[in-house]
């Protein structure tokens, strides 16, 4: 009888870590029919949109919340690689393999920005307030520009290899760049001085952002290590524990309590990789969720509920995932 016990607790144990592990079978979802394959997406969770660039050359925007269709946009030219929204969702960047650059007002259809590079973007972000946006072509500085007055403020200096992501504070007095050299670059958003740098990672870091209260940035990449770098001088403050594929995107929560992370399969690129969430306080990870295909955009809403988007033939799923 002990023996008998003793095997159903261990089972028990056992049954409780696979759950733990399970990603969640509950995850909310909300379809949007798409009469093309969705080839680029980029959500404004805190607006409620959804820009959706189809293999049919269009720009689709919709509002997420009532799954409706707000705007169609021809696109002048096809193959996009990067697609950008701003907070309150009124602006979309394209950017096309040909170096084709422009930005939308989603609340007319037409270009209020239009720029042309010899290579084509690697990343983009606008400012939180909408009012700037950052584009690194690839191999090429980083270049802010002014979205009303459509003109250029500054580059950054030329990186070897350029720029995977970049980042605004919340305040939008900082810009966080993770770059091809291995390096993590803080500079002032206003002028394109740089102020801080860490080299402490071995490999290309590929995702970044800022804590909500601007004073540390959250850096991770191919070294598969979540570093939290303080952004006044670019020391390494912790590492969280060693993840088992590397990062290709991460986003802090409104309230800064959490930051999730979206892997990637190193070794097949096509094959789904969770989204994970993280108390950034402790380090420990409090939720893991596996998309049914590869995640192609993730954000979180106002009220901090952290939503992510994969596409079928004919549709892109929005998931509630916390």
């Amino acid at each position: 009888m002990l023996r008998c016990r003793l095997v159903w607790v261990v089972l028990a144990g056992v049954l409780a870590i696979a759950a733990a592990q399970t990603p969640q079978p509950n995850a909310e979802t909300i379809r949007l029919p798409l009469p093309a394959q969705a080839a680029s997406v980029a959500l404004s969770a805190s607006a409620n949109r959804a820009a959706v660039v189809c293999r049919d050359g269009k720009l689709r925007v919709w509002d997420i919340a009532e799954a409706r269709l707000l705007r169609v946009i021809a696109l002048t030219n096809g193959n996009i690689d990067y697609t950008a929204i701003s907070s309150e969702g009124r602006w979309i960047f394209t950017g096309d393999h040909s170096g084709n650059m422009v930005v939308w007002d989603s609340n007319t259809g037409q270009a209020q920005l239009q720029l042309r590079s010899p290579h084509y973007p690697s990343t983009a972000a606008f400012s939180r307030d909408g009012k700037w946006l950052a584009i690194a072509p690839m191999g090429d500085p980083v270049q802010v520009f002014d979205v009303h007055a459509g003109r250029k403020l500054f580059e950054t200096r030329s990186i070897t290899g350029g720029t995977a992501a970049i980042a605004f504070s919340r305040d939008d007095s900082l810009i966080v760049t993770a770059d091809a050299d291995t390096a993590v670059r803080v500079y002032d958003a206003r002028t394109g001085k740089l102020l801080a740098e860490n080299r402490d990672f071995l490999l290309e870091p590929l995702a970044v952002d800022f804590t909500s209260d601007g004073k540390q940035v959250i850096a991770a990449g191919a070294d598969k290590v979540l570093a939290f770098i303080d952004a006044n001088s670019g020391k390494l403050v912790r590492r969280l524990q060693k993840t088992v594929e590397p990062v290709a995107y991460l986003e802090v929560s409104p309230d800064g309590a959490f930051v999730a992370t979206v892997f990637m399969k190193a070794d097949n690129l096509v094959k789904p990789a969770p989204v994970a969430v993280w108390e950034t306080s402790s380090g420990l990870k409090k939720q893991e969720w596996l998309p049914p295909t590869v995640a192609l955009g993730t954000s979180w809403t106002r009220d901090g509920h952290l939503i992510s988007a994969d596409a079928t033939p004919d549709s892109l799923r929005i998931w509630r995932i916390r």
